[in-house]
């Protein structure tokens, strides 16, 4: 990803400054007929612009291809290939066109491009020796007119399922824009179905819970002190059954609005803020999406407006707040609930003392023995008390459950478990639950000045671990002697590694480096002889696959071309 320009970027800044969020563009701001549709068949969306994923906001449209791939790809307009992707995971095989008009459009999940830009990748790939490419052409260097074809529908990188991902962006900021605002927009004839409404106890009660509660279309309920409200919705679109993100939701207090999301335009920086957005809590135990319809102090997306107290509504003895919510798609189809507050004295708490204070507009710090942690500015949503805790070997950090928006620096000092000599194999290890069970994740560890280092943004349980296994070759359709035809003319693996991850792999027939293309959902490595160009005969296949602890496999054998 290019860095945000400094001049949009100090904008955003002053206006965070001054408390106020930067004004999205409105939707009939943006041109409408400049484009065309990236393929020939009807769009049907398995997902839209906005909704809740893991970790971020869908930047784009998933278009459905008929559960295949191979469909055409067309550039929407005239401009150049201004960014090819090439990885095993994430948009898989994606391309990056600028056009006249300041908007880039984005295609990824690609099975492979048209003939000179497949050539030009190719060339691009042997010269760096690597599937992996990132490459940014030269303005004007592969120039591209409306409607010509560049690429076919895959499901490479991190896709479920065959289709197109599509997005259009702003080509300075490269802030990735809602595609209906472009004419895009999908028949949609249906209304968002709202499946719970809630209400959040923020520094007050809701009948007398300090937690979230439920509330019914109709009820009455009693309330005090702060208390913000939630949202469980989602959206369908003519020709599919997905349950899609609904593309705005509004709070209305005796009439007043005091929050507006809308799912129009946001930054890359600041998509992870979707876990400030969700119940993310809610979320990690249950797989349950709410949206809470208020926001915290350090939450950087602009998809809100309309905010009085950022959503938060604070209530006052013996008044009554009629609320409403209202969630509505681009179609304008809408659906909502509605209840009464019925406003209760609001009795202080002592405020509790932080043992381990962290706020979201600071650098923090921790240290204890055997760990030390540096969180840079803005990197929380909100102040926290950070629990901590040392269960024998292990570093508990946090709550698992509590969400992170960056990068922080966890370093651990190895001297009491790890003896020297197997310090350059450490790895940081963080364990931590997930709807009930427990997951494990090796963080990329350094070794420097005697510490091991590791940049990660979650909270959890850290600990150590050796790492002397070799990553795993599994040859699933060679051995030696084997034959291959130009009919069958792949050569597959799968190659894992149970411990820090694969960091690289290179092979080579009959010494000289060859393509080997990688998908990492299926941990499928693929060697093409027939677009390597290798001759009728005998041949000696290399693979070596190494880790980020430069543990390395190695397979060999002879092989044979027969047509």
């Amino acid at each position: 990803m290019k860095v945000i320009k400094p001049i949009y970027f100090s904008l955003f800044l002053a206006s965070m400054a001054f408390g106020q969020r930067a004004e999205q563009p409105k939707s009939d701001t943006y041109p409408k007929n400049d484009f065309i549709n990236p393929m020939e068949i009807k769009n049907l969306l398995a997902g839209n612009f906005g909704e809740l994923r893991s970790n971020h906001f869908h930047s784009g449209l998933d278009i459905k291809t008929q559960q295949r791939e191979g469909l055409k790809i067309f550039a929407i307009g005239d401009g150049y290939i201004s960014r090819i992707n090439i990885s095993p995971t994430g948009y898989g095989n994606a391309i990056y066109i600028d056009h006249p008009n300041g908007y880039t459009s984005v295609y990824a999940h690609l099975q492979q491009f048209d003939g000179p830009i497949k050539e030009y990748i190719r060339k691009k790939q042997y010269e760096q020796q690597s599937f992996k490419v990132e490459i940014y052409p030269e303005p004007n260097e592969l120039k591209v007119t409306k409607g010509q074809l560049i690429a076919l529908s895959g499901n490479s990188g991190g896709s479920a399922g065959p289709h197109l991902h599509f997005e259009i962006r702003h080509t300075k900021t490269e802030e990735p824009i809602n595609p209906f605002y472009f004419g895009y927009d999908i028949p949609d004839t249906s209304k968002p179905s709202i499946l719970g409404t809630y209400v959040y106890p923020i520094q007050g009660k809701a009948n007398g819970s300090s937690n979230r509660i439920t509330v019914a279309n109709g009820a009455t309920i009693n309330a005090s002190g702060q208390i913000g409200f939630g949202l469980k919705a989602y959206d369908k679109h003519n020709g599919a059954d997905n349950n899609n993100g609904v593309h705005q939701i509004d709070v209305f207090v005796n009439d007043e609005p005091i929050y507006t999301f809308t799912a129009n335009r946001f930054s890359f920086d600041e998509t992870r803020a979707i876990n400030s957005v969700c119940d993310y809590s809610d979320l990690m135990r249950n797989n349950s999406w709410v949206y809470q319809a208020f926001v915290k102090d350090g939450n950087p997306m602009r998809v809100f407006s309309n905010l009085k107290n950022n959503g938060i509504l604070t209530i006052e003895e013996g008044k009554t707040y009629n609320v409403k919510i209202v969630t509505s798609d681009y179609a304008k189809n809408s659906s909502s609930v509605s209840f009464t507050i019925n406003g209760q004295a609001h009795t202080e708490t002592a405020a509790k003392s932080f043992i381990n204070p962290m706020y979201w507009n600071k650098e923090n710090t921790f240290k204890a023995e055997g760990i030390e942690i540096f969180f840079p500015k803005g990197i929380f949503y909100e102040d926290f008390d950070l629990a901590y805790k040392k269960e024998g070997v292990k570093h508990k950090v946090g709550d698992w459950n509590f969400p992170v928006h960056q990068y922080y620096t966890l370093s651990l000092d190895p001297t009491a478990d790890i003896p020297t000599a197997h310090l350059e194999k450490a790895v940081i290890v963080r364990q931590y639950q997930k709807r009930g069970s427990w997951k494990k994740s090796y963080e990329t560890t350094e070794l420097k000045n005697g510490k091991l280092i590791a940049k990660v943004r979650d909270f959890g349980l850290f600990s150590i671990e050796i790492d002397y296994t070799k990553p795993t070759i599994t040859p699933l359709n060679i051995k030696e002697n084997s034959q291959f035809s130009n009919i069958k003319g792949k050569i597959n693996f799968t190659i894992s590694d149970g411990q820090s991850g694969i960091k690289e792999y290179n092979a080579y027939i009959n010494g000289k480096w060859v393509l080997a293309e990688y998908d990492k959902k299926i941990n499928r490595l693929s060697i093409d002889l027939n677009a390597e160009g290798i001759a009728i005969g005998d041949h000696q296949l290399e693979l070596n696959v190494k880790d980020e602890k430069n543990n390395t496999s190695t397979y060999n054998a002879t092989f044979k071309k027969i047509s």
